[in-house]
């Protein structure tokens, strides 16, 4: 189902795919995603193994959620990430490290990949952090749940256009 995002700029979709459309890299990742996917549930962190996509290592940040309700810790980050914002963020919340990150469009988009259990994309203008060094992104998150079925780490590949 492709829809408007809030403000109506830029698209977003919550989907078994992303578009055909996408970038490479998007379609690369999601393409892993499916072929670590095991035949029942979601895939899991003990199922991803970064040296099997290391073209997309710089565009990858791995977030784990953890308590109730949930945060969002950063546990990798690529260096497309962390040049982005100037700082290694490995380790940190994102609460800590954006404010106003809790209610967010960022924020409501990871809640929904945990109610959905399933990858949700976006392309459009950025409308989070560091506006002034490029305008567009791309990217997809995925949701990882090492039982299964309960969402605990978002693999998340992201591609910044100017």
């Amino acid at each position: 189902m492709l829809h408007a995002t809030l403000t109506g700029l830029g698209e977003t979709q919550a989907a078994n795919a992303p578009p055909a459309s996408c970038h490479p890299k998007i379609r690369d990742v999601y393409a892993y995603w499916l072929k670590i996917h095991p035949p029942h549930g979601l895939p899991g962190r003990q199922h991803f193994e970064p040296t099997d996509v290391p073209g997309l290592l710089r565009h990858l940040r791995l977030l784990e959620v953890e308590g109730d309700p949930p945060r969002f810790k950063v546990r990798v980050i690529g260096t497309q990430y962390s040049e982005r914002l100037g700082r290694d963020a490995t380790g940190r919340y994102l609460d800590e490290l954006f404010e106003g990150f809790s209610g967010s469009r960022f924020h409501r988009a990871l809640m929904e990949i945990i109610e959905i259990k399933r990858p949700v994309w976006r392309r459009g203008p950025l409308q989070w952090f560091c506006r002034e060094q490029f305008t567009h992104v791309e990217r997809i998150h995925l949701p990882l749940a090492r039982d299964g079925s309960t969402v605990d780490m978002v693999l998340t590949v992201c591609v910044f256009q100017n």
